[in-house]
């Protein structure tokens, strides 16, 4: 199901894009989805913090650590959401919205998060 809409919904993760750039190495993959789970829970974890924080420092430090692997992997909404939460902050909008945004991050770094997993377990 997609996660905002209640429509079923496409893999964030397109494995045969990643095992093209990867030369077709099957333990490029997985050393990949591996390094990317790390990513994707740390900016989970950061994100949440410092935007609840309303530290954009920080934010932005989380943001550009993993925006090389979300533009690789054309997950956009987590782009949109991330910049949309910056111009939050710049607003000082309301403690709910923040938390909004968090759960939408929260989401898509689970789903991600979960794909990888999969991958791994699918290759081992």
């Amino acid at each position: 199901m997609d996660r905002m809409s209640g429509q079923k919904n496409q893999n964030l993760i397109d494995i045969d894009k990643i095992y093209k750039m990867l030369f077709n190495e099957q333990k490029y993959v997985i050393e990949f989805a591996e390094a990317s789970i790390q990513s994707f829970s740390e900016f989970s974890d950061h994100y949440s913090k410092y935007l609840l924080d309303k530290d954009m420092e920080n934010l932005r430090r989380a943001g550009h650590k993993i925006k090389p692997v979300v533009q690789m992997l054309e997950i956009d909404e987590l782009l949109d959401e991330y910049e949309k939460a910056k111009e939050m902050l710049i607003d000082g909008r309301p403690k709910k919205e923040l938390e909004i945004s968090i759960h939408k991050i929260q989401v898509i770094c689970d789903q991600a998060i979960s794909e990888f997993q999969q991958i791994i377990n699918n290759l081992k």
